[in-house]
């Protein structure tokens, strides 16, 4: 599309203006040179710590226009940063609503950790009718999600009391998938050919992780939270996968381990020999992932299995005894209807599970379901938006409550992905990465390091290559110095 920004200001960048287009316009691009007809134009300017903005699109033949000023009073002890985020976005949303006739859930909010925004303004002392209307005047976040963020602050805070500063995660990455799934991005992490690579690459990653904790040890940190994910880890062999298992358990250690999880979420490769190797292995945690039951959308989306298989999973999964067991609905998806998408909740609330991560299907540029072909994705997803209300009101009736969530780019109805639990069953490994209140070590392919500062002030991340072979070529060691270095100065600041 066409993007034009006229900022007299020293705030915000020009990124700032590409995300606030893609609520309305998703999946464009911002080249230099454009022919389309989709346009956006940004006036930005100050007078007097007054901000002002102006904000013309243009869809369709029609344009409209909409202007908002403010200083840094419209968020009590912010910046003149984020007087102008705000002040930009209420011009946006006032030409948007006008142009295409309704207002995102979500509003101005573009990032993706909004309940860290509520966190924040909480742990500074504001009550919780201060953030809502933060929220609701500033960002024009509908009441039901400024809600939903302050709860989930709430419990996020709770969740995490009397977590210790040296304590960290660790993400191990398998990614490797018996088929590929149509909303995915990972391109051809199924194909035969990249199979092959399993072997070296369990070697590579061993190697990894052995180096990785020598230097838990190293730093003098306490192991707590264990994340195995893809992918689909459950793709490797039984033996593989107890070989990796057994390799952890020798290299790390698990004497403050709080939590371990594995992601077992194809039923078409999840056995009970698996999980039980898994349970075996010490994790006290799998995910088995439906995504629905209705065995026509599974066929659409590419996952080869049945709701069948996805039962018999469950059954295995709980018959193993896990503490808890979750699974996986996405709202939106091709095919999908208002019937199927409570059948499929139902199936999953009745076969047992006690923690239910409802995403919202995100329309990613390198996966299979597109924007120019699909046909998938409505910005204003009215029937997606009343999915995802009733499988909110439905959970939260029955005992599960809402303890984490996160956006993503290009969502249908602008949504969201959200974890519902029971007492005492939430994934704390969710809210400490997504949150960013720990460092969590990552090995294996597309694998991030995070490094986050006592004070939650410093976050450095570092990225293994992110296809397995580039991967197996990649220099031993990537990013032990940076590691070292940003703890040594972390404690000097002590």
């Amino acid at each position: 599309m066409q993007l034009f920004i006229d900022n007299k200001t020293e705030y915000l960048n020009n990124y700032y203006f590409q995300t606030l287009c893609l609520l309305y316009y998703p999946g464009e691009k911002f080249p230099l040179e454009s022919d389309s007809t989709n346009k956006a134009e940004f006036a930005l300017w100050e007078e007097n710590g007054t901000i002002f903005a102006r904000a013309t699109l243009s869809a369709d033949g029609r344009t409209e226009t909409g202007i908002f000023s403010a200083g840094c009073e419209i968020i009590n002890g912010g910046d003149m940063d984020s007087a102008a985020e705000a002040v930009v976005g209420n011009a946006y949303l006032m030409a948007g609503k006008k142009l295409f006739g309704f207002l995102p859930p979500w509003g101005s909010l573009t990032g993706l950790r909004p309940v860290k925004r509520a966190g924040y303004y909480l742990s500074k002392g504001f009550d919780r009718d201060y953030v809502l209307d933060l929220f609701s005047k500033a960002y024009n976040v509908s009441a039901e999600k400024a809600n939903l963020s302050v709860d989930i602050a709430k419990r996020e805070a709770k969740l995490l009391e009397g977590r210790e500063k040296d304590s960290c995660c660790l993400y191990v990455a398998i990614p490797f998938c018996p088929t590929r799934c149509a909303y995915c991005s990972f391109v051809s992490y199924s194909n035969a050919k990249l199979f092959k690579t399993i072997p070296d690459y369990l070697v590579r990653l061993k190697e990894d992780i052995g180096r990785t904790g020598k230097i838990i040890k190293e730093l003098g940190l306490k192991l707590t939270h264990i994340y195995i994910g893809g992918g689909t880890p459950t793709t490797l062999s039984a033996a593989d996968l107890s070989m990796l298992l057994s390799h952890m358990e020798n290299n790390l250690d698990y004497s403050h381990l709080k939590e371990f999880t594995v992601e077992a979420g194809r039923a078409d490769c999840t056995t009970l020999e698996k999980l039980e190797i898994i349970k075996a292995g010490g994790a006290d945690r799998v995910s088995i992932n439906p995504q629905t039951t209705n065995d026509e959308v599974l066929k659409l989306i590419g996952r080869n299995h049945t709701a069948k298989q996805f039962f018999e999973a469950a059954e295995n999964a709980l018959k193993v005894g896990f503490n808890s067991v979750n699974a996986d609905l996405i709202a939106g998806l091709p095919g999908d209807t208002r019937e199927s998408f409570e059948k499929s909740l139902s199936d999953v609330m009745n076969s047992g599970f006690d923690n239910i991560t409802l995403h919202t299907l995100s329309v990613k540029n390198a996966s299979p379901i597109r924007f120019d072909i699909d046909g998938v994705y409505d910005p204003l997803g009215a029937q997606v938006r009343e999915n995802v209300a009733f499988a909110m009101n439905t959970l939260r009736g029955a005992g599960f409550e809402p303890y984490y969530l996160y956006r993503q780019k290009n969502t249908v109805g602008n949504g969201e992905n959200t974890g519902y639990a029971k007492e005492g069953k939430e994934c704390l490994y969710n809210i400490l990465m997504m949150e960013e209140h720990s460092t969590v070590f990552a090995c294996g392919a597309s694998a991030i390091t995070k490094l986050v500062s006592d004070d939650g002030t410093k976050i450095v991340r570092k990225a293994f290559p992110k296809y397995p072979f580039e991967y197996l070529a990649a220099p031993k060691g990537i990013g032990e110095d940076l590691i070292m270095s940003f703890y040594e100065e972390n404690r000097n600041e002590r």
